[in-house]
């Protein structure tokens, strides 16, 4: 009797150990579970952490708004409209405002200004928009009746008064400058497919930059860059469309460079970029140029390098402006150019035969 009654305990204890062990593995699970719920909670899409990120920059962008709203409020005058110096004055006291990101002195609205990060856009009428209010429904370039500059995607705006030039930054970082070809140059008959209409129209238009004999005909890829006639005609045409349709284009507001240097033909071919103070993109052919100009394409337009009478309306451009003269850009440049001989020393690389210089933008029309 006692024996069994022994045993039985034995087997009860044993019982109540894995009665034990079974509960501390079901509360462990448990316990996991729980953690899974709470560290969702916290860190999940909809956790408290990722509201309280979201409210933290809404409360941001809001105190960003309200200062230009404050700054533009005070810059009404007493007979309703915007007093631009009082206004240059109150943006200038905003607390993280980027004065040269904003183009500070403000000539005319719209216009964006940067505060604490966020672009906040001022409407002709006073009104105050900031991102995250549909910010790139209001972002324009100013146009007229001649030129109607377009705007790429995920661009930043550097300069966008059309008397002094439109100034661009792609989200790669590439700088470009909108070249005015204005439309008022073709008779009224011509479409966008007359291509040698437009053609002649640009070159009647710019003939005091265009060499006597010279044509934009293709000779080889070894001079053109393009594999044959055929395809030569198709960029120039879409070319001539694009530029007849807008009434510009877009053009590298820096020669290409590389920010690695290249020391000769057999270094790899590196990503090409329009930017300050980067080694000059050199030791190409121009083949190889053509096929890299490509790769700068962006904002859903396509890129190619700059065809003949490109560079006649470029300077034909900034002869209209006034920022230079006739002679002046018919002769040396190097006393005015991005890199003067005052400002410029050649320490980032090597200049050799077919640098590959400007490209252009155009739309994809």
């Amino acid at each position: 009797m006692s024996i069994i009654t022994k045993w039985e305990t034995k087997k009860q204890e044993e019982t109540n150990k894995g009665i034990t062990l079974i509960a501390l593995v079901i509360t462990i699970i448990v316990l996991l579970i729980l953690a899974g719920i709470t560290i969702a909670t916290l860190t999940g899409e909809n956790g408290i952490l990722s509201k309280s990120n979201v409210a933290t920059q809404e409360n941001q962008k809001a105190s960003a708004k309200e200062k230009v709203q404050i700054a533009v409020m005070g810059s009404v005058g007493t007979d309703g409209k915007m007093e631009m110096d009082t206004l240059n004055e109150n943006l200038n006291q905003v607390e993280g405002i980027d004065k040269e990101k904003s183009q500070l002195p403000i000539k005319n609205l719209p216009e964006i200004v940067v505060v604490d990060n966020y672009n906040v856009y001022i409407e002709g009428n006073g009104m105050v928009t900031i991102d995250g209010e549909k910010i790139e429904d209001h972002i324009t370039l100013p146009s007229t009746e001649d030129t109607k500059p377009f705007l790429l995607e995920s661009s930043e705006i550097i300069s966008k008064n059309l008397d002094t030039g439109i100034i661009i930054k792609d989200k790669n970082g590439n700088e470009w400058v909108w070249v005015e070809v204005p439309k008022s140059i073709y008779h009224e008959s011509i479409t966008s497919t007359d291509y040698t209409a437009i053609e002649t129209a640009m070159q009647t238009y710019a003939s005091d930059y265009r060499y006597s004999g010279y044509t934009d005909t293709f000779y080889s890829t070894a001079q053109h860059g393009f594999a044959n006639s055929t395809e030569y005609d198709n960029h120039k045409n879409s070319m001539l469309k694009s530029v007849f349709e807008n009434g510009g284009f877009y053009i590298g507001r820096y020669e290409t460079g590389s920010e690695t240097p290249r020391f000769s033909a057999s270094d790899s071919l590196t990503t090409p970029i329009i930017q300050r103070d980067v080694y000059p993109y050199n030791y190409v052919t121009c083949r190889q140029a053509q096929e890299k100009a490509v790769e700068l394409a962006t904002g859903g337009k396509t890129t190619s390098l700059i065809f003949g009478i490109q560079w006649d309306l470029t300077l034909k451009f900034i002869e209209e402006k006034g920022a230079k003269t006739r002679a002046e850009l018919n002769s040396n440049s190097t006393e005015w150019g991005n890199y003067s001989n005052n400002t410029f020393e050649i320490t980032r690389g090597l200049y050799t035969t077919a640098p590959m210089t400007i490209r252009f933008l155009e739309s994809s029309k």
